[in-house]
């Protein structure tokens, strides 16, 4: 990478780097493009040259959140770890992702775009899922899942989650809090933590 090349890349970061900064803690839709540029020492015409508009910049951000996100989960589910440990780690992880993807900034935006929704069913296929099972295996194989729940039984249940919260009617009165009740119901159940 020759010199010009570099200084390119790095402008196209500190916009990456602002704008995500910025709708961690304001609304997407308030931040205007001078703003952007502003924040991240660059001239508005270079978020247009480098992106093309505010909404694919968005993207980019959301992308580049997604991918942080998935190393996070893929190096939790491989670590050598005992079941509970991973689960207390896996639940942690996910209460994280829910204060991430429901701050101001993001939750207005991203969630009803179709090549948004591709690459998170994607995902999910690929690699949540099989992640998932396997990690089911693991608790059943150390006694800590009862045997009497099937993996299909989990996976049915999973899905049709899934497709609750995606549903409009319910996915607008799921605030942080809800969501991360639950995440605690999935992992530990309507009884809490079984007694030690």
């Amino acid at each position: 990478m020759n010199g010009f090349q570099k200084r390119r890349e790095r402008k196209k970061q500190q916009i990456l780097n602002s704008l995500k900064s910025m709708i961690m803690e304001r609304n997407f839709q308030e931040i205007g493009v001078r703003e952007i540029a502003k924040q991240a020492g660059v001239s508005p015409a270079s978020i247009y040259n480098f992106f093309g508009s505010k909404e694919e910049l968005a993207k980019q951000i959301f992308y580049h959140i997604m991918e942080e996100e998935e190393e996070t989960f893929r190096n939790l589910m491989e670590a050598d770890l005992p079941f509970e440990e991973k689960l207390e780690k896996l639940y942690e992880f996910s209460v994280t992702n829910q204060e991430t993807w429901s701050s101001d900034g993001i939750k207005n935006i991203m969630f009803d775009d179709p090549v948004f929704k591709e690459h998170i069913e994607q995902y999910s296929k690929t690699t949540a899922i099989p992640a998932l099972m396997k990690l089911i295996e693991q608790g059943k194989n150390e006694r800590k899942i009862s045997g009497e729940v099937s993996s299909e039984a989990i996976l049915f249940f999973l899905n049709a989650m899934t497709a609750i919260i995606s549903n409009p009617s319910v996915k607008d009165r799921l605030d942080v809090e809800l969501r991360k009740e639950i995440g605690h119901l999935f992992f530990y159940g309507l009884f809490g933590r079984k007694p030690e």
